[in-house]
Protein backbone atom coordinates (compact mmCIF):
# COMPACT_ATOMS: atom_id res chain seq x y z
CA UNK A 1 0.00 0.00 0.00
CA UNK A 2 1.69 3.33 -1.30
CA UNK A 3 0.98 6.47 1.06
CA UNK A 4 -1.04 7.83 -1.12
CA UNK A 5 -3.84 5.23 -0.49
CA UNK A 6 -2.67 4.92 3.33
CA UNK A 7 -3.41 8.79 3.96
CA UNK A 8 -7.18 7.97 1.76
CA UNK A 9 -7.72 4.94 4.68
CA UNK A 10 -7.51 7.61 7.40
CA UNK A 11 -10.37 9.98 6.17
CA UNK A 12 -13.88 8.53 6.81
CA UNK A 13 -16.06 6.98 3.92
CA UNK A 14 -18.61 9.44 2.16
CA UNK A 15 -21.56 8.14 0.64
CA UNK A 16 -21.07 8.25 -3.16
CA UNK A 17 -22.86 11.08 -4.97
CA UNK A 18 -23.03 9.03 -8.40
CA UNK A 19 -23.00 5.52 -9.68
CA UNK A 20 -21.30 2.85 -11.74
CA UNK A 21 -24.56 2.79 -14.82
CA UNK A 22 -24.91 -0.67 -16.11
CA UNK A 23 -28.63 -0.19 -17.29
CA UNK A 24 -28.53 2.35 -20.14
CA UNK A 25 -27.03 5.72 -21.31
CA UNK A 26 -24.62 7.06 -18.98
CA UNK A 27 -24.94 10.86 -18.16
CA UNK A 28 -21.51 12.16 -16.18
CA UNK A 29 -24.05 14.09 -13.86
CA UNK A 30 -25.32 10.90 -12.31
CA UNK A 31 -22.97 8.60 -13.58
CA UNK A 32 -19.17 7.79 -13.47
CA UNK A 33 -17.94 8.20 -16.87
CA UNK A 34 -14.94 7.90 -18.97
CA UNK A 35 -14.10 9.55 -22.65
CA UNK A 36 -13.16 6.06 -24.74
CA UNK A 37 -10.29 6.28 -26.35
CA UNK A 38 -8.72 5.57 -29.74
CA UNK A 39 -11.86 5.62 -31.77
CA UNK A 40 -10.63 5.66 -35.43
CA UNK A 41 -11.11 4.35 -38.83
CA UNK A 42 -8.93 1.77 -41.00
CA UNK A 43 -6.53 5.26 -41.59
CA UNK A 44 -6.15 5.94 -37.92
CA UNK A 45 -8.10 8.86 -38.13
CA UNK A 46 -10.32 9.41 -35.47
CA UNK A 47 -13.98 10.70 -35.90
CA UNK A 48 -13.55 14.48 -35.20
CA UNK A 49 -11.09 14.39 -38.01
CA UNK A 50 -13.41 12.51 -40.55
CA UNK A 51 -16.18 14.73 -39.48
CA UNK A 52 -14.01 18.01 -40.25
CA UNK A 53 -13.12 16.26 -43.87
CA UNK A 54 -16.95 15.28 -44.59
CA UNK A 55 -16.62 12.25 -44.15
CA UNK A 56 -19.94 9.31 -44.03
CA UNK A 57 -19.06 6.84 -41.58
CA UNK A 58 -20.71 3.59 -39.72
CA UNK A 59 -19.75 2.90 -36.40
CA UNK A 60 -20.01 -0.85 -35.13
CA UNK A 61 -20.42 -2.31 -31.58
CA UNK A 62 -22.51 -5.07 -29.89
CA UNK A 63 -25.33 -4.10 -27.42
CA UNK A 64 -24.15 -2.32 -24.18
CA UNK A 65 -21.20 -1.57 -25.27
CA UNK A 66 -21.24 2.44 -25.21
CA UNK A 67 -22.50 3.53 -28.25
CA UNK A 68 -25.21 5.89 -27.37
CA UNK A 69 -22.77 7.33 -24.55
CA UNK A 70 -19.87 7.93 -27.25
CA UNK A 71 -22.26 9.78 -29.41
CA UNK A 72 -23.82 12.01 -26.71
CA UNK A 73 -20.06 13.02 -25.74
CA UNK A 74 -19.54 13.47 -29.54
CA UNK A 75 -22.62 15.79 -30.26
CA UNK A 76 -21.13 17.87 -27.35
CA UNK A 77 -17.66 18.19 -28.38
CA UNK A 78 -18.78 19.37 -31.89
CA UNK A 79 -21.38 21.92 -30.18
CA UNK A 80 -18.22 23.57 -28.77
CA UNK A 81 -17.81 24.90 -32.08
CA UNK A 82 -20.88 27.39 -33.78
CA UNK A 83 -20.58 25.91 -37.14
CA UNK A 84 -21.73 22.79 -36.24
CA UNK A 85 -25.26 21.36 -35.81
CA UNK A 86 -25.26 17.74 -34.25
CA UNK A 87 -28.38 15.68 -34.66
CA UNK A 88 -28.88 12.30 -32.87
CA UNK A 89 -31.36 10.29 -34.52
CA UNK A 90 -32.65 6.71 -33.49
CA UNK A 91 -34.35 3.95 -35.28
CA UNK A 92 -34.83 1.82 -31.92
CA UNK A 93 -38.55 1.23 -32.64
CA UNK A 94 -38.86 1.79 -36.38
CA UNK A 95 -38.41 -1.65 -38.00
CA UNK A 96 -42.49 -1.81 -37.79
CA UNK A 97 -42.89 1.34 -39.61
CA UNK A 98 -44.42 1.96 -43.06
CA UNK A 99 -42.48 4.62 -45.28
CA UNK A 100 -44.95 7.48 -44.61
CA UNK A 101 -44.16 7.16 -40.96
CA UNK A 102 -41.18 6.39 -41.01
CA UNK A 103 -40.02 9.76 -43.25
CA UNK A 104 -42.68 11.87 -40.88
CA UNK A 105 -40.53 10.84 -37.97
CA UNK A 106 -37.29 11.52 -39.65
CA UNK A 107 -38.29 15.09 -40.34
CA UNK A 108 -40.09 15.72 -37.08
CA UNK A 109 -36.99 14.99 -34.59
CA UNK A 110 -34.82 16.45 -37.23
CA UNK A 111 -36.51 19.49 -37.56
CA UNK A 112 -36.60 20.10 -33.81
CA UNK A 113 -33.25 19.70 -33.20
CA UNK A 114 -31.61 21.84 -36.66
CA UNK A 115 -33.82 24.75 -35.04
CA UNK A 116 -33.09 24.39 -31.59
CA UNK A 117 -29.68 24.47 -32.51
CA UNK A 118 -29.83 27.62 -34.68
CA UNK A 119 -31.75 29.36 -31.94
CA UNK A 120 -29.06 28.20 -29.67
CA UNK A 121 -26.03 29.52 -31.75
CA UNK A 122 -28.40 32.53 -32.61
CA UNK A 123 -28.24 32.10 -36.54
CA UNK A 124 -29.41 34.72 -38.22
CA UNK A 125 -31.02 32.17 -40.68
CA UNK A 126 -33.38 30.21 -37.99
CA UNK A 127 -36.62 31.88 -38.83
CA UNK A 128 -36.22 31.33 -42.67
CA UNK A 129 -34.99 27.45 -42.06
CA UNK A 130 -38.19 27.23 -39.42
CA UNK A 131 -40.18 29.01 -42.67
CA UNK A 132 -38.86 26.55 -45.30
CA UNK A 133 -39.33 23.15 -42.92
CA UNK A 134 -42.77 24.34 -41.79
CA UNK A 135 -43.63 23.81 -46.07
CA UNK A 136 -41.86 20.71 -46.61
CA UNK A 137 -43.14 17.32 -45.65
CA UNK A 138 -41.26 14.02 -45.78
CA UNK A 139 -43.20 10.92 -47.52
CA UNK A 140 -40.01 9.28 -49.26
CA UNK A 141 -36.13 8.69 -49.55
CA UNK A 142 -36.30 11.41 -52.97
CA UNK A 143 -37.86 14.17 -50.46
CA UNK A 144 -35.30 13.18 -48.06
CA UNK A 145 -32.41 13.92 -50.27
CA UNK A 146 -34.15 17.04 -52.09
CA UNK A 147 -34.70 18.58 -48.56
CA UNK A 148 -30.63 18.19 -48.04
CA UNK A 149 -30.00 19.81 -51.24
CA UNK A 150 -32.18 22.68 -50.60
CA UNK A 151 -30.99 23.34 -47.36
CA UNK A 152 -27.42 23.70 -48.93
CA UNK A 153 -28.98 27.05 -50.07
CA UNK A 154 -30.16 28.09 -46.78
CA UNK A 155 -27.41 26.83 -44.35
CA UNK A 156 -24.13 27.29 -46.23
CA UNK A 157 -22.06 28.33 -43.53
CA UNK A 158 -23.54 25.67 -40.51
CA UNK A 159 -22.49 21.99 -40.99
CA UNK A 160 -24.99 19.50 -40.30
CA UNK A 161 -23.89 16.03 -38.97
CA UNK A 162 -26.66 13.58 -38.73
CA UNK A 163 -25.84 10.51 -36.18
CA UNK A 164 -28.75 8.00 -36.76
CA UNK A 165 -28.55 5.42 -33.95
CA UNK A 166 -29.82 1.72 -33.85
CA UNK A 167 -30.04 1.65 -37.51
CA UNK A 168 -30.48 -1.70 -37.58
CA UNK A 169 -33.83 -1.10 -36.85
CA UNK A 170 -34.82 0.81 -40.27
CA UNK A 171 -37.92 -0.68 -42.16
CA UNK A 172 -36.93 -2.65 -44.19
CA UNK A 173 -38.29 -2.18 -47.05
CA UNK A 174 -36.77 1.11 -46.70
CA UNK A 175 -33.43 -0.08 -46.68
CA UNK A 176 -32.07 0.11 -50.03
CA UNK A 177 -33.67 3.42 -50.70
CA UNK A 178 -32.81 5.13 -47.78
CA UNK A 179 -28.58 4.16 -47.95
CA UNK A 180 -28.86 5.33 -51.80
CA UNK A 181 -30.17 8.36 -51.09
CA UNK A 182 -27.47 9.19 -48.44
CA UNK A 183 -24.78 7.71 -51.15
CA UNK A 184 -26.10 10.17 -53.85
CA UNK A 185 -25.82 13.15 -51.70
CA UNK A 186 -22.21 12.09 -50.23
CA UNK A 187 -21.17 11.55 -53.94
CA UNK A 188 -23.33 15.06 -55.47
CA UNK A 189 -21.76 17.03 -52.49
CA UNK A 190 -18.09 15.41 -52.14
CA UNK A 191 -15.61 18.16 -53.48
CA UNK A 192 -18.56 21.24 -52.15
CA UNK A 193 -16.70 22.98 -48.90
CA UNK A 194 -19.97 25.08 -48.33
CA UNK A 195 -23.04 22.22 -47.92
CA UNK A 196 -25.78 21.51 -45.41
CA UNK A 197 -25.38 17.78 -44.91
CA UNK A 198 -21.60 17.67 -43.90
CA UNK A 199 -21.15 14.43 -42.62
CA UNK A 200 -23.36 11.29 -41.52
CA UNK A 201 -22.87 8.48 -38.78
CA UNK A 202 -24.58 5.34 -38.94
CA UNK A 203 -24.11 3.22 -35.93
CA UNK A 204 -25.15 -0.07 -35.11
CA UNK A 205 -24.52 -4.02 -34.01
CA UNK A 206 -23.97 -4.80 -38.01
CA UNK A 207 -20.93 -3.86 -40.29
CA UNK A 208 -23.33 -1.54 -42.96
CA UNK A 209 -20.29 -0.98 -45.24
CA UNK A 210 -20.41 -4.68 -45.54
CA UNK A 211 -24.31 -4.66 -46.18
CA UNK A 212 -25.62 -6.03 -49.67
CA UNK A 213 -29.04 -5.34 -50.99
CA UNK A 214 -29.75 -6.58 -54.18
CA UNK A 215 -27.03 -7.59 -54.81
CA UNK A 216 -24.95 -4.36 -54.48
CA UNK A 217 -23.56 -2.31 -51.41
CA UNK A 218 -25.31 0.79 -51.69
CA UNK A 219 -23.00 2.62 -48.44
CA UNK A 220 -20.11 1.29 -49.34
CA UNK A 221 -18.39 4.67 -49.94
CA UNK A 222 -18.41 5.24 -45.79
CA UNK A 223 -15.45 4.50 -43.09
CA UNK A 224 -15.63 2.08 -41.33
CA UNK A 225 -14.99 2.32 -37.24
CA UNK A 226 -15.67 -0.71 -34.57
CA UNK A 227 -16.28 1.31 -31.13
CA UNK A 228 -12.91 0.19 -28.91
CA UNK A 229 -13.54 -1.46 -25.94
CA UNK A 230 -12.30 0.60 -21.89
CA UNK A 231 -8.69 0.21 -22.19
CA UNK A 232 -6.62 -0.24 -18.45
CA UNK A 233 -6.60 3.48 -18.27
CA UNK A 234 -10.52 3.45 -19.03
CA UNK A 235 -11.01 0.99 -15.80
CA UNK A 236 -8.64 2.82 -13.84
CA UNK A 237 -9.72 6.53 -14.22
CA UNK A 238 -13.60 5.32 -13.92
CA UNK A 239 -13.04 3.26 -10.81
CA UNK A 240 -10.80 6.13 -9.22
CA UNK A 241 -13.77 8.67 -9.60
CA UNK A 242 -15.43 6.74 -7.29
CA UNK A 243 -12.11 6.79 -5.34
CA UNK A 244 -12.34 10.86 -5.16
CA UNK A 245 -16.12 10.59 -3.99
CA UNK A 246 -15.83 8.09 -1.19
CA UNK A 247 -12.46 7.84 0.05
CA UNK A 248 -12.39 4.39 -0.57
CA UNK A 249 -9.67 3.32 -3.22
CA UNK A 250 -9.13 0.34 -6.09
CA UNK A 251 -5.48 -1.35 -5.43
CA UNK A 252 -3.84 -1.86 -8.73
CA UNK A 253 -4.10 -5.41 -8.87
CA UNK A 254 -8.08 -5.40 -8.41
CA UNK A 255 -8.13 -3.01 -11.24
CA UNK A 256 -5.79 -5.19 -13.57
CA UNK A 257 -8.15 -8.08 -12.44
CA UNK A 258 -11.27 -6.47 -13.68
CA UNK A 259 -9.67 -5.19 -16.90
CA UNK A 260 -7.99 -8.69 -17.39
CA UNK A 261 -11.73 -10.68 -17.09
CA UNK A 262 -13.97 -8.19 -18.37
CA UNK A 263 -11.40 -7.62 -21.32
CA UNK A 264 -13.01 -3.53 -20.68
CA UNK A 265 -16.19 -4.97 -22.02
CA UNK A 266 -17.91 -1.57 -20.49
CA UNK A 267 -21.15 -3.35 -19.08
CA UNK A 268 -18.95 -5.75 -17.24
CA UNK A 269 -16.59 -3.14 -15.88
CA UNK A 270 -19.56 -1.16 -14.39
CA UNK A 271 -21.44 -3.83 -12.84
CA UNK A 272 -18.63 -5.34 -11.36
CA UNK A 273 -18.03 -1.51 -10.17
CA UNK A 274 -21.61 -1.80 -8.83
CA UNK A 275 -21.18 -5.41 -6.94
CA UNK A 276 -17.94 -4.65 -5.34
CA UNK A 277 -18.65 -1.38 -4.20
CA UNK A 278 -22.63 -2.34 -3.03
CA UNK A 279 -22.38 -5.74 -2.41
CA UNK A 280 -18.22 -6.74 -1.82
CA UNK A 281 -17.08 -4.21 0.38
CA UNK A 282 -19.64 -1.03 1.21
CA UNK A 283 -19.42 1.93 3.35
CA UNK A 284 -15.87 1.71 4.11
CA UNK A 285 -12.41 2.99 2.86
CA UNK A 286 -10.59 -0.66 3.25
CA UNK A 287 -9.45 -0.86 -0.50
CA UNK A 288 -10.89 -3.05 -2.52
CA UNK A 289 -8.31 -5.90 -3.55
CA UNK A 290 -7.82 -8.74 -5.89
CA UNK A 291 -9.78 -11.20 -3.88
CA UNK A 292 -12.53 -8.72 -3.58
CA UNK A 293 -12.91 -8.80 -7.60
CA UNK A 294 -12.70 -12.54 -7.81
CA UNK A 295 -15.47 -12.56 -4.99
CA UNK A 296 -17.66 -9.91 -7.02
CA UNK A 297 -17.16 -12.19 -10.22
CA UNK A 298 -18.98 -15.26 -8.56
CA UNK A 299 -21.49 -13.15 -7.84
CA UNK A 300 -21.95 -11.86 -11.35
CA UNK A 301 -21.57 -15.24 -13.14
CA UNK A 302 -24.33 -16.15 -10.47
CA UNK A 303 -26.82 -13.34 -10.89
CA UNK A 304 -29.38 -13.51 -13.98
CA UNK A 305 -29.26 -10.08 -15.98
CA UNK A 306 -30.75 -9.06 -19.08
CA UNK A 307 -27.26 -9.03 -20.74
CA UNK A 308 -26.33 -12.42 -19.84
CA UNK A 309 -30.02 -13.33 -21.40
CA UNK A 310 -29.26 -11.29 -24.51
CA UNK A 311 -26.18 -13.09 -25.19
CA UNK A 312 -27.54 -16.09 -24.24
CA UNK A 313 -30.31 -16.28 -27.03
CA UNK A 314 -27.50 -14.90 -29.27
CA UNK A 315 -25.61 -17.71 -28.41
CA UNK A 316 -28.13 -20.12 -29.13
CA UNK A 317 -28.74 -18.90 -32.91
CA UNK A 318 -25.10 -20.68 -33.86
CA UNK A 319 -24.84 -22.76 -30.79
CA UNK A 320 -22.64 -25.74 -32.89
CA UNK A 321 -20.27 -22.79 -33.88
CA UNK A 322 -20.08 -20.89 -30.46
CA UNK A 323 -19.18 -24.24 -28.62
CA UNK A 324 -16.80 -24.79 -30.74
CA UNK A 325 -15.01 -21.24 -29.71
CA UNK A 326 -15.39 -21.47 -26.63
CA UNK A 327 -13.48 -24.44 -26.27
CA UNK A 328 -10.26 -22.77 -28.37
CA UNK A 329 -8.25 -23.95 -30.95
CA UNK A 330 -10.86 -22.33 -33.60
CA UNK A 331 -9.21 -20.76 -36.84
CA UNK A 332 -10.93 -16.83 -37.31
CA UNK A 333 -12.45 -16.84 -40.88
CA UNK A 334 -13.70 -12.80 -41.58
CA UNK A 335 -16.03 -14.84 -44.01
CA UNK A 336 -17.68 -17.14 -41.78
CA UNK A 337 -20.85 -15.91 -41.64
CA UNK A 338 -21.82 -17.78 -38.07
CA UNK A 339 -18.02 -16.12 -36.82
CA UNK A 340 -19.29 -12.71 -38.55
CA UNK A 341 -22.85 -12.73 -36.60
CA UNK A 342 -21.28 -13.73 -33.16
CA UNK A 343 -18.91 -11.20 -33.41
CA UNK A 344 -20.74 -8.48 -34.00
CA UNK A 345 -22.96 -9.85 -31.20
CA UNK A 346 -20.23 -9.02 -29.22
CA UNK A 347 -19.85 -12.82 -28.35
CA UNK A 348 -16.42 -13.62 -30.22
CA UNK A 349 -13.19 -11.74 -31.27
CA UNK A 350 -9.90 -12.09 -33.22
CA UNK A 351 -6.92 -12.99 -31.43
CA UNK A 352 -3.69 -13.79 -32.74
CA UNK A 353 -5.54 -15.38 -36.07
CA UNK A 354 -8.02 -17.51 -33.77
CA UNK A 355 -11.76 -16.81 -32.93
CA UNK A 356 -12.18 -16.76 -29.49
CA UNK A 357 -15.09 -15.64 -26.58
CA UNK A 358 -14.74 -12.16 -26.12
CA UNK A 359 -13.77 -12.32 -22.27
CA UNK A 360 -13.03 -14.49 -19.55
CA UNK A 361 -16.68 -13.81 -17.76
CA UNK A 362 -18.42 -14.59 -21.29
CA UNK A 363 -16.59 -18.26 -21.66
CA UNK A 364 -17.03 -18.77 -17.83
CA UNK A 365 -20.82 -18.04 -17.75
CA UNK A 366 -21.82 -19.55 -21.29
CA UNK A 367 -19.68 -22.87 -20.10
CA UNK A 368 -21.62 -23.04 -17.07
CA UNK A 369 -24.48 -22.48 -18.88
CA UNK A 370 -23.54 -25.69 -21.33
CA UNK A 371 -23.14 -27.20 -18.58
CA UNK A 372 -26.19 -27.13 -17.37
CA UNK A 373 -27.52 -28.42 -20.29
CA UNK A 374 -25.69 -31.05 -20.34
CA UNK A 375 -27.50 -32.85 -17.07
CA UNK A 376 -29.66 -34.38 -19.36
CA UNK A 377 -26.81 -37.17 -19.58
CA UNK A 378 -26.03 -37.34 -16.11
CA UNK A 379 -25.74 -35.86 -12.19
CA UNK A 380 -22.66 -33.62 -14.27
CA UNK A 381 -21.40 -31.22 -11.30
CA UNK A 382 -19.17 -28.68 -12.43
CA UNK A 383 -17.05 -28.24 -9.16
CA UNK A 384 -15.92 -31.74 -10.21
CA UNK A 385 -13.99 -30.48 -13.06
CA UNK A 386 -12.34 -27.57 -10.82
CA UNK A 387 -8.51 -27.58 -10.53
CA UNK A 388 -6.50 -26.11 -7.80
CA UNK A 389 -6.62 -22.19 -8.01
CA UNK A 390 -10.59 -21.85 -9.59
CA UNK A 391 -9.23 -23.01 -12.92
CA UNK A 392 -11.30 -24.99 -14.85
CA UNK A 393 -9.97 -28.73 -16.08
CA UNK A 394 -10.13 -27.96 -19.48
CA UNK A 395 -9.47 -31.73 -20.62
CA UNK A 396 -12.14 -33.50 -18.87
CA UNK A 397 -14.77 -30.10 -20.03
CA UNK A 398 -13.71 -31.18 -23.61
CA UNK A 399 -14.50 -35.14 -22.98
CA UNK A 400 -17.57 -34.56 -21.39
CA UNK A 401 -19.03 -32.19 -24.07
CA UNK A 402 -18.13 -33.95 -26.95
CA UNK A 403 -20.66 -36.44 -25.35
CA UNK A 404 -23.17 -33.76 -24.87
CA UNK A 405 -23.01 -32.53 -28.25
CA UNK A 406 -23.08 -35.48 -30.39
CA UNK A 407 -26.25 -36.12 -29.35
CA UNK A 408 -27.23 -33.77 -31.76
CA UNK A 409 -24.71 -35.18 -34.26
CA UNK A 410 -21.56 -32.75 -33.48
CA UNK A 411 -18.13 -33.47 -32.34
CA UNK A 412 -14.96 -31.81 -32.42
CA UNK A 413 -11.29 -33.35 -31.91
CA UNK A 414 -10.11 -33.24 -28.37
Amino acid sequence: MNEKTADINRQAFRPPIRFFEDSGTVFPETSYHVPLENVTNSKNQGIKTMIDLGRYFSIFAPRQSGKTTFLEDLCGQLHRDPTYVAILLSFQDYSGLDKTRFYSLIRQYLGEQLINRLKQVNCEKSEAVQQFLNQRHLTDNISFRQLFEQLNQLLQFKKIVIFIDEFDGIPLHELSNFLTSLRELYLKYKNVKQKALYSVGLIGIRNITKLVVGGVSPFNIADHVDLPRFSLKNVRDLYAQYTVETNQPFMEEAVKKVYEETAGQPWLVNRLGTILTVNVKPGTVEPIDEKDVEKAIQLLLNEKNDHFDNLYEKAKLYKETFVEIVFDHVAYYPYNEEQSWLEQYGLIKKSEGKAVVSNNIYKTIHIKTFFKEAQALGEIKIQGYMLPGNRLDMERILEEFNRYIAQDGYSFNI
